[in-house]
């Protein structure tokens, strides 16, 4: 509201009034040209209540605002009386969650983290060139995910895979291209041992059998196995993920015809493709010496071989004599694998 304090010096040169004398239809004039007599800009700042910033509107109006914050951020001296306006986190977790904005079974390069609960297979777009920046994919299924596209920094990747209730981050370079990220996940691994020998009779000689004898499950250990105990000794792959798998066992074996060299492999059975793949690098081989069933001897072999979902296992005997037989009297097989996460 006007106020006995003057708010304004005049100018005889350029103001609307040239003489220091006015009619009452100059001074309305003058009011006119201060938008005062209108009621916009001056007088509506003037009669502001509160305090803080003045906002003016198209039609003139003023308002007094202040700075708030949102999504974790605080504002102190929101109004600038005590000094200015400062802008900062408060609430950090409350900050990341606005940011980390999420999608739901998609896969797009705008948003920071997909949830797939859905599904076996996504493409993945390319991220934006000369940008950086993250995105995480968590897979809420309990099957393998595989992730698609010709978006890898690492040009020997075709595809990536995500473990069952896994997760991936991927982070792009400059270029437009992703890294793949996966977290640390424990080998899968199994075991199996003889319980009770039994002979395996090798009617062709030199022919390779499956052992005969009865294999339990080794599952005493801390840490959850990834394979089962399937019929005629075999050990079962029942991960989700394909695997790299080490093979390693350890034998005492008698035989009921000697002297004679007896030879020990393992044999990997593709479930995929129904067919069973004898594994020639592993063969180990030894020689008993006369005296019939009375000579007990040991040995050590290793292997290798890639293996996906109901795979197995198997140990298998040769015998150069026909109808002979061999028993494994003790015997203990164990894999562990490194998971195939890239094609």
């Amino acid at each position: 509201m006007p106020d006995s304090a003057k708010n304004f010096s005049y100018d005889g040169t350029n103001g609307p009034i040239s003489t220091t004398t006015v009619t009452r239809a100059e001074l309305i004039t003058a009011m006119e040209h201060l938008n005062y007599a209108e009621g916009y800009n001056i007088r509506a700042i003037d009669e502001l209540a509160g305090s803080g910033f003045v906002s003016v509107d198209s039609l003139g109006n003023a308002y007094a605002r202040s700075i708030s914050g949102d999504n974790g951020l605080s504002v102190s001296n929101a109004t600038g009386i005590s000094g200015n306006p400062t802008i900062g986190i408060g609430t950090p977790s409350t900050v990341r969650q606005a940011i980390t904005d999420t999608e739901a079974n998609a896969i797009t390069s705008s948003v920071a983290v997909s949830i797939l609960s859905t599904g076996t297979s996504y493409a993945v777009p390319a991220p934006d060139s000369g940008k950086i920046s993250t995105k995480t994919i968590i897979n809420n299924t309990s099957s393998m995910i595989t992730l698609t596209g010709a978006v890898w920094e690492n040009p020997s990747i075709n595809t990536v895979r995500v473990a069952p209730r896994g997760s991936v981050t991927l982070v792009s370079g400059v270029g437009g291209f992703w890294h793949a990220i996966h977290p640390y996940i424990r080998k899968p691994k199994g075991a199996i041992f003889v319980s009770t020998p039994q002979a395996t009779t090798i009617t062709t000689g030199g022919s390779f059998y499956e052992d005969n004898g009865v294999y339990e499950l080794n599952d005493d250990e801390s840490t959850p196995m990834d394979f089962a105990l399937g019929s005629d000794s075999r050990l079962v792959y029942t991960g989700k993920v394909p695997i790299h798998a080490h093979l390693v066992a350890s034998v005492s074996m008698t035989t009921n015809t000697s002297p004679a060299v007896v030879g020990f492999r393992f044999s990997h059975y593709d479930d995929s493709a129904a067919t069973t793949i004898p594994l020639t690098h592993s063969l180990i081989e030894r020689k008993v010496a006369s005296g019939g069933g009375g000579d007990q001897g040991a040995l050590a072999l290793h292997g290798d071989c890639m293996m996906e979902e109901n795979d197995y296992l198997t140990l298998t005997i040769t015998h150069p004599t026909n109808g002979a037989t061999v028993t494994t009297e003790h015997s203990y097989m164990f894999v562990m694998g490194t998971l195939i996460m890239t094609t």
